[in-house]
């Protein structure tokens, strides 16, 4: 096999998309779902290219209760869900699926706290590493992220 096998979308849940997308509307208002064939194009692959799919729609929810007030919705529905950050993994992560909603979280990108003394922020889950150093840099601080097990904490910058 040279690719990923993707699942054949649910004919039912096509059928339904109409109902879904109106659902999803009384969730999350305004340009929080997204339906148009142009504009879920850029959802149909994150950064890893080689594989596409249309999504059935596209949510971004801006708070956390929109969060679990759309999942909850999807599961009655019996739709799949397909989570998605930024959409900037090159490992396939956020691959839809013709029958699935994606639901990106890249409106929920505000700083909670910020304790410089201990190096840590709480932040919600859509914020960029970009985003995190924007927020700490005025005190001279930037986030390197690391692939290791645990997050490191914020360093603090140094001039050469």
């Amino acid at each position: 096999m040279t690719g990923i096998a993707m699942p054949d979308p649910d004919p039912r849940i096509l059928a339904r998309r109409d109902e879904i997308v109106a659902g999803l509307r009384a969730i999350v208002p305004g340009e929080g779902v997204i339906e148009s064939e142009d504009e879920r194009r850029a959802f149909e692959t994150d950064a890893l290219t080689a594989y596409r799919r249309m999504p059935l729609a596209v949510v971004l929810p801006s708070t956390t209760q929109q969060v679990a007030e759309v999942l909850k919705f999807l599961d009655q529905q019996g739709v799949p869900v397909i989570p998605r950050g930024a959409g900037t993994s090159l490992a396939g992560g956020a691959l839809p699926q013709e029958d699935a909603v994606v639901v990106g979280v890249s409106k929920m990108k505000r700083v909670i706290d910020v304790n410089l003394g201990d190096r840590t922020m709480r932040v919600e889950t859509g914020i960029t590493n970009l985003g995190v150093s924007g927020a700490i840099a005025h005190e001279g601080f930037f986030y390197a992220p690391t692939p290791r097990r645990s997050s490191p904490a914020p360093s603090r910058a140094t001039s050469r």
